[in-house]
């Protein structure tokens, strides 16, 4: 299995974005993407803090399912509430991870981070962001206004202490040898639809990071980050 990552500042003063790739034990890996909120104070440390305390929670369990990812994201949660509380410091982020073993990737995220899979070179899967214009799209369907790019830069669910608005969205993939996986902060995927990282990963094949890495430098206004999988045994 291979993966490879990308990040970038956009035209931030800082990457508030963290990324993750980790083996849990010998046959169980983590990829995780988390996204410090802009507009709230150290978006970089809750990033930090929330990617440390889920990967210790799923280092230390006996079973990684839905209800224990639950249970570390409610874990990331308290320590971020503890630390505003101590400091005075309104802090959140978004998070978007997949755990793969033996040919299954659990994928869980809260907020804006994108996981899409691909094979054949055919999109299988692409996550939902928990934004306004998915939640309430269903009952302004006729609204062209409310369609509007702005309303999906509006997180409905993060991580910032409060347990009720970070209930992760969660999908068992079945993977084979020459798919792909990628997550991706929405510094990615608000330049870069899923048709459009498909396009760029069958021409450009080796080069895939090094050209979306070099369109990010001139296109990127957030922060932008990305891990791509593959090469599954």
């Amino acid at each position: 299995m291979k993966s490879t990552t990308l990040t970038h500042i956009g035209k931030r003063k800082v990457n508030q974005d963290v990324i993750l790739t980790k083996s849990i034990d010998t046959n169980t890996h983590l990829y995780l993407v988390a996204d410090g909120m802009g507009g709230y104070d150290n978006g970089e440390l809750a990033a930090q803090i929330a990617t440390e305390n889920v990967l210790t929670f799923l280092s230390n369990i006996d079973k990684i399912n839905e209800e224990t990812i639950q249970k570390a994201i409610n874990k990331a949660n308290l320590a971020i509430r503890q630390y505003q509380e101590q400091n005075l410091s309104k802090m959140g982020t978004t998070l978007g991870a997949i755990v793969l073993s033996q040919g299954i990737a659990k994928c869980f995220w809260v907020g804006d981070i994108k996981i899409l899979h691909y094979s054949n070179n055919k999109l299988l899967f692409e996550s939902k962001s928990h934004n306004l214009i998915n939640e309430l799209s269903n009952n302004e369907s006729s609204n062209e206004d409310f369609k509007s790019s702005k309303y999906s830069h509006i997180v409905t669910r993060s991580i910032q202490g409060d347990i009720k608005k970070s209930v992760i969205s969660y999908q068992e993939l079945i993977v084979k040898e020459n798919d792909e996986l990628i997550i991706c902060s929405d510094g990615v995927h608000s330049i870069f639809d899923s048709q459009t990282l498909l396009f760029l990963m069958k021409n450009e094949q080796t080069g895939f990071i090094n050209k979306l890495n070099d369109r990010l430098k001139k296109e990127a206004n957030d922060n932008a980050s990305l891990i791509l999988i593959s090469e599954f045994e």
